[in-house]
């Protein structure tokens, strides 16, 4: 096996990777509350079945391979203010809890919401912004919107409900799960509701994306890309050279 093909070949699949992740980076930077991918990369060691002299079949490292891994980034994007009483932003950590449509909860930093015609708080998709009892519901003509010092959502002078915040032992375990949602993939880590939430009103939290450092990772891969390339081409080109020197019974 040529290994130094493989090596390039694997090079080639986790760069394109790197590029799918920095363009849905890019493409949602202007996505209010919208969690970055990092993407590192990392030594897989590559291992083939053995039969040993025992008569055991045992494995063997014959080669390391690059493999490339990502997670989201929790750090918080800069929070501005719109004027909108509509709008919410979480300071610190925490997320909102949202119904989605299969009756899962999902979570996102996104407090872009609005009201439905049944004047139910709920995400631009329309799912329901839920409460400490469930979804959030407004009165007609009960007066503006603001949150106290206690993440009460407040209607004039009457309490409507406490915003559901959320927050998970361990981040790691999200995953997007679409509409700009994120889910927990391990299902024992249950999210606990924060104590004192910090949720502000009339102000949104940007993306924690920088699109500058978005376009230098772009051009990285395209230099990263090119270098594999060449390393596929030399090892190729060294074992067509090999095979027609040793192949050759009059060299």
């Amino acid at each position: 096996m040529n290994v130094g093909v493989y090596q390039g070949a694997a090079s080639l699949a986790a760069l394109e990777r790197w590029q799918e992740i920095i363009s849905q980076n890019i493409a949602s930077a202007s996505v209010p509350g919208f969690k970055k991918t990092e993407t590192a990369f990392a030594s897989i060691l590559a291992e083939t079945e053995r039969l040993g002299d025992d008569g055991r079949l045992g494995r063997e490292v014959r080669s390391v391979m690059p493999g490339q891994v990502s997670e989201l980034s929790m750090k918080q994007g800069e929070l501005g203010s719109t004027g909108n009483e509509m709008d919410f932003a979480i300071q610190g950590t925490g997320f909102f809890q949202v119904q989605r449509p299969d009756g899962q909860t999902g979570y996102t930093r996104n407090g872009a919401f609005k009201l439905n015609a049944e004047r139910t708080l709920v995400t631009q998709q329309g799912y329901p912004v839920m409460g400490d009892g469930g979804p959030l519901t407004l009165k007609s003509g009960g007066g503006p919107l603001s949150v106290n010092a206690d993440g009460v959502l407040m209607q004039g002078s009457t309490p409507v409900g406490k915003i559901g915040v959320y927050e998970f032992r361990d981040t790691h375990s999200l995953k997007r799960a679409g509409d700009g949602l994120l889910a927990t993939a391990d299902p024992n880590d249950r999210p606990q509701p924060a104590e004192r939430p910090a949720v502000l009103s009339g102000v949104l939290e940007c993306s924690n994306v920088s699109s500058l450092m978005e376009m230098v990772n772009l051009v990285s891969v395209g230099r990263a890309y090119e270098a594999s390339q060449r390393v596929i081409f030399a090892h190729d080109e060294n074992t067509g050279k090999a095979i027609e020197t040793l192949g050759n019974p009059n060299s």
